[in-house]
């Protein structure tokens, strides 16, 4: 889920810049982040590659509400241990709320208290990603930087990982991620088949700590969990920003508990539904849609780099056929390649944000000239959840359990088939991709299916859609705001997956939401299309002024090691590895920063 770029990184330079002592850097202040440089965290609601399987494990049935004094805990914050400012902590919540006595589990939390006058703070923002299986600790340390000062000012940031996920008891299965990704033709079911196949070895291994978790990963009970949440951090009243799959934990906490929200930012609605096939269903146009869209924007705009070498849509399939022909593209890591299925896999992972279009249209240029397909591969890994140092985070196993604890339904192999395929057909652009899926087969039975309400009682809450989101259509915003008794629909024209922090001219309605609680007029819209550059000229995004600035520090004389490239800094959108390609303790690197510090993204 990382598709953010990397101002951490660009900060961390600045501020050694200006700390160096050089004239260069006397009085000069850091670039300041800005909402362009990054995206909220989002992950697909999209079957997984790999759906894993388990044995149902028991619990005593659904509650409608959490026992909140029953559950009630505290959190002791302390300074986290990654030298991030943040502080971090643990909650301890029931594995089953009906038992709050019974077996539970701790969930990671993160804090960055509000930054203004204490005698102006609000209360705490508490922030889900996506996914499901996006992790809120890790979106704090990004969206910290992005969120506008006024909100930071008021409102402690607060981030956690949902049961199941990331640092919170996560489940884990043993998969086969590189190379894994799977695509199946039109009424080929036995290569359908033959995925399942191979997936058996892999299902047997999903565990969870304690194991009765598996079934219990649902959104209901992370619901209940983030009440318990509320109640730890001391408000009286729910303030919660929820990003794609957020909405959807968002609007299942308003149905659970009304009187107890404050308010609500849904931003990427989810379809009011309990049928993952039919939202799936849709979801398949919407990737389509944004392809079309990207295409479009690029065949228009001289700087795009694919203009050299024929139309979008005709470079697109003519690598589709070549790649399927000769198996694989290399990539600059002699241990990988880029397979067929890992293709479509990077171009669907950019169409996330229009930050990413540049670099799609750079991959797709380098694998029709060169059938190298590195930067095709990276795209695609964050899709994943790969991260810098080749380790995976649990979101394909989690996205799975916890999308499949919210579906009532169960399908047998030959109805998974038929849904599969019919998936397919329904995408133009991505339906070999699409009929890979095999749905829920062989994970838990639901035992507290998704709770779907319209919040009656619940103060306003705006609903947020975007008219060229890939994984949440607009639609689904319409129906969303319809759906909630006190929803408001706020449309922004913009490109990409959610709104908020990445399309300015959302930012000031959805301030003025979560902090004076005004909703914008019926009918309220922005653009954000009007005025955007999909495609800036080449080495004018933020990505390609970090390798500009490494390759002036290596030209000052710092040892670097290898030349930084593009797919290096996408590859670490937080910056962690790249800084210590460098040492910040030697003057001399000082002296070189401040020399190539101009460079920096601003």
């Amino acid at each position: 889920m990382r598709r953010s770029l990397p101002t951490t990184l660009a900060l961390a330079f600045a501020l050694t810049a200006c700390s160096s002592g050089s004239d260069d850097a006397d009085g000069s202040d850091p670039p300041a982040a800005t909402a362009s440089s990054t995206t909220a965290p989002a992950a697909t609601t999209a079957a997984p590659t790999v759906p894993p399987a388990t044995t149902p494990a028991t619990t005593s049935g659904p509650v409608t509400t959490a026992p909140a004094d029953a559950a009630s805990g505290s959190i002791d914050w302390a300074p986290c241990d990654d030298d991030s400012g943040l502080e971090c902590g643990t909650l301890a919540v029931p594995v089953d709320h009906a038992d709050p006595d019974g077996e539970r589990i701790d969930l990671a939390l993160v804090r960055q208290p509000a930054t203004g006058d204490p005698a102006d703070r609000i209360g705490s923002l508490v922030i889900n990603p996506g996914g499901p299986g996006g992790s809120g600790v890790e979106a704090v340390n990004s969206l910290r930087v992005t969120i506008p000062a006024e909100v930071t000012e008021r409102f402690d940031l607060v981030g956690f990982d949902p049961r199941g996920v990331g640092a919170s008891s996560p489940v884990e299965c043993d998969l086969v991620r590189d190379d894994g990704v799977e695509l199946v033709a039109a009424g080929d079911r036995a290569t359908w088949e033959a995925q399942l196949a191979r997936l058996e070895p892999q299902l047997a291994t999903c565990s969870a700590e304690p194991e009765s978790l598996l079934a219990a990963v649902g959104t209901n009970n992370a619901a209940r969990d983030l009440d318990l949440i509320r109640e730890a951090v001391g408000d009286e009243q729910l303030t919660f920003l929820g990003f794609s799959y957020g909405s959807r934990l968002g609007a299942t906490y308003a149905e659970l508990f009304p009187e107890r929200v404050r308010a609500l930012v849904l931003d990427g609605a989810l379809k009011p539904s309990t049928d993952l096939r039919a939202i799936f269903d849709e979801q398949a146009g919407g990737f389509d849609r944004a392809f079309g869209n990207f295409a479009d924007a690029c065949d228009a705009d001289p700087d795009c780099l694919l203009r050299e070498i024929g139309p979008t849509r005709d470079v697109v399939a003519a690598l589709r056929e070549e790649i399927v022909e000769i198996g694989s593209f290399t990539t600059d890591d002699p241990a990988r390649v880029l397979t067929a299925g890992e293709f479509d896999l990077g171009i669907i992972a950019a169409l996330y944000s229009k930050a990413s279009w540049p670099f799609l249209a750079q991959g797709l240029y380098l694998a029709e000239t060169n059938a190298d397909g590195t930067l095709l591969q990276v795209l695609g890994d964050s899709f994943l959840g790969r991260r810098a140092d080749g380790s995976y985070s649990n979101l394909s196993e989690s996205n799975a359990f916890i999308n499949c604890a919210d579906d009532p339904g169960r399908l047998t192999v030959d109805e998974a088939w038929a849904r599969a395929d019919a998936l397919g057909a329904r995408s133009e652009q991505f339906g070999t991709r699409l009929r890979a899926t095999t749905g829920c087969l062989g994970l838990p039975d639901p035992v507290d299916p998704l709770v779907l309400g319209p919040a009656e009682g619940a103060p306003p809450i705006l609903v947020i859609g975007t008219t060229g989101d890939p994984a949440t259509p607009y639609e689904w915003a319409i129906e969303l705001a319809e759906f909630l008794d006190s929803g408001v629909l706020y449309t922004v024209e913009a490109e990409g997956h959610t709104a908020y922090t990445s399309a300015q001219c959302a930012n000031d309605v959805v301030n003025a939401y979560l902090i004076d609680l005004v909703v914008p007029e019926p009918g309220a819209s922005c653009t954000e299309n009007a005025a955007a550059d999909f495609f800036p000229p080449i080495g004018s995004t933020p990505v390609e002024q970090l390798v500009a600035f490494f390759d002036c520090l290596a030209g000052e004389g710092v040892d670097v090691g290898e030349p930084v490239t593009v797919a290096d800094v996408l590859t670490d959108p937080t910056g962690e590895t790249l800084i210590t390609r460098v040492d910040l303790d030697d003057p001399a690197t000082g002296e070189a920063i401040a020399a190539c510090q101009d460079l920096l993204p601003t």
